[in-house]
Formats: C-alpha cells, structure tokens, sequence
C-alpha cells in the first residue's frame, strides 16, 4: 500500500495493530496506535487490544498512563473494555479509579465476569493488609470499612454466579500458599460472616501455612473458629495436626490425631507420616505403636511412605527396646 502511496484507513490500522499485538510486539503495536490517533480517538477495540498486550507482558506502568490518558480523553469503555480497565486498576493498586468504574458498571448494568470480581476482591484485600500496618490509627479505620464494604458488596455478587463460593476459595487458597496470609483470613472470614462454609481445602491450607511459618497462635484461632462455625472433617484435622508437628507441639498433635480417629474422619497418609517422624524423634514409640495399630484395624490405606516411615520408627525402637518381634510382624503386615 505504501509503495502504491496508498494511504491505510482505520481499519487497516485497525487489523495491523491486531498482528502486532498477537505477535505481542509492542513498539509496533504503539507505532500503529498513534498512527491511528491521527484520525481521532481509536475505537474501543483498538484500545482494548493495546491495553491487554500491556497486561500480558506485564507492563502495568504502561497500561496505567494509558488508562489514564483514555479517562482524560473520555473514551467511553464498552462492556470488554471495562474489564481490562479494572484489572490493571486492581493490579496496579489504583483503588480511587477502581472505585470509579465499579461505579459506572454497576449504573451502566454491566455484569462483571468472575474473574475480575476475583481482582477486585484480590485489590481490596490487599489494601486492607497494607492499611492495617500504617500507623494512623483513625485512617486504618476508615480505610479498611471502605475496603470491607466494596469487598463485601463484590464478595456477595461472586457468590450469586455459579461456582462462585468454589473460585472464592481458589482465591483463599491462592493467598496462603503465597504467604499472604492476613488477606486469605481475611477473605475467609468474610465467607464465614456471610454464611457460607468455607470449603475444607481453603481451610486447611491456610493452617498449614500458618504452621509453616511458626504461627501456631493464629491456627489454633482459626481451626477452633472453624469448628464454632460449622462441623469440621478429616482435612482440618489434619491441617491443625501438620501445624502441632511443624511447631513443635508433638503431644497436642498425638491427641487430636486420636480424637479424629475416634471421631471417625479419615486420615491422611501424609499426615499420619509427618507425625510418626516426629513422635520417633522425640522417643515416643508407644505413640507410633498405637497409630501403627489403629491404621491397620481400621484399614487406613497407607502408601509406601506411611510403611517406610512405620518400619523406620521401629527400627528406633528395636535399637533401644530390643523389640525384634514387634518388628518382623509390622514389616509382614
């Protein structure tokens, strides 16, 4: 076209950016923007594919002036351009703009995918623990009842979508296994507030973080409000027990991993070697002897790790109880 001297219209513009940005060349990719600026504003497609490629390879620097020029020049966002507008203002921390367009989306009808409810809750949580370490006390607390608010107003709409209580407790999940612990209890118990169960796994993740980083205080917290709250199964058990052997607190550990037997929850394989391990090394055969025989009474199924780690305990013990015979009969069973 250039050769021809051919001058490309917006929509050749238009279709050139959409290569550039799949090849997610992005010097390119603003060479044809601006060249589409010269016709006026560009559409909100063309602004939205530039902005996603912002966020794709993690250019929220970029994708920030951007939208703040787009807001400036008063694009109007269509439904998709809004929600790539609110993830970079999640990600990026612009809680006054987020604010703004959660305003115009929910004036404009605009029904928010769960991915970006997701976001919003994600950003909201993570002010909220940022404010909680600032010293203005009276700020702290206006800030994080706003947080409350807009999070819980997001947290109520995740939970009307299908599957929404589930991706909530992605999220949960997600946090504490990134350490960010304040914000997934946080958010769990804005589940709990709200009536909804949180689902095991997000439970039992968090406390077995918790035990991860020698916070034993802040598990015990959470397992017995998780009991207050409503029945708990086998994975808190285990979770709260992992933590005990983690800090250090072998006998507490022994008897809740008996009371959950009692109870009749299933026991976890990992869990059940985690603690032999650690009553073996603080000489309390008699422990791992009685859950050697409640695991075989009540056909647990063990794994080869659970068996090796049984045998292992014995040989501790044979080397100082003598106890050959105890030995023969567990490595034949």
């Amino acid at each position: 076209m250039r050769s021809r001297n051919v001058k490309p219209s917006k929509f050749s513009y238009g279709a050139l950016l959409r290569c550039h940005v799949a090849r997610e060349d992005i010097a390119a990719a603003e060479d044809v923007f601006r060249a589409l600026c010269k016709y006026g504003l560009p559409d909100v497609f063309c602004c939205n594919d530039l902005l996603r490629l912002y966020v794709k390879l993690g250019q929220l620097e970029k994708a920030s002036a951007f939208i703040l020029k787009m807001r400036k020049e008063d694009i109007q966002l269509d439904e998709a351009l809004c929600m790539t507008v609110m993830e970079v203002c999640c990600k990026s921390g612009m809680i006054t703009d987020a604010d703004k367009i959660l305003k115009e989306m929910n004036n404009g009808g605009v029904t928010m995918k769960s991915s970006t409810m997701v976001s919003i809750i994600e950003m909201y949580a993570r002010n909220r623990t940022s404010v909680m370490q600032e010293q203005d006390s009276s700020s702290k607390a206006l800030a994080c009842q706003t947080d409350s608010s807009a999070l819980n107003a997001t947290l109520k709409s995740l939970l009307d979508t299908p599957g929404g209580s589930s991706i909530a407790c992605q999220l949960i999940r997600k946090l504490a296994r990134e350490g960010r612990t304040c914000e997934a209890k946080f958010l769990h118990e804005q589940l709990t507030q709200l009536g909804v169960k949180p689902e095991d796994s997000a439970t039992s993740t968090l406390i077995v973080q918790y035990g991860q980083e020698q916070k034993l205080h802040q598990a015990e917290e959470l397992f017995e409000s998780a009991s207050t709250s409503f029945p708990i199964r086998g994975p808190v058990y285990n979770a709260m027990v992992d933590a005990l052997c983690k800090c250090g607190n072998i006998g507490e550990a022994y008897h809740l991993f008996m009371k959950m037997a009692d109870q009749g929850h299933s026991r976890d394989v990992v869990t059940i070697s985690i603690l032999v391990t650690h009553l073996t090394k603080h000489g309390k055969f008699q422990e791992v002897e009685n859950i050697m025989h409640g695991c075989f009474h009540g056909e647990v199924e063990l794994d080869t790790v659970a068996y090796n780690t049984f045998i292992k305990s014995m040989l501790e013990s044979v080397s100082k109880q003598a106890n050959y015979t105890q030995l023969s009969t567990y490595m034949i069973a």
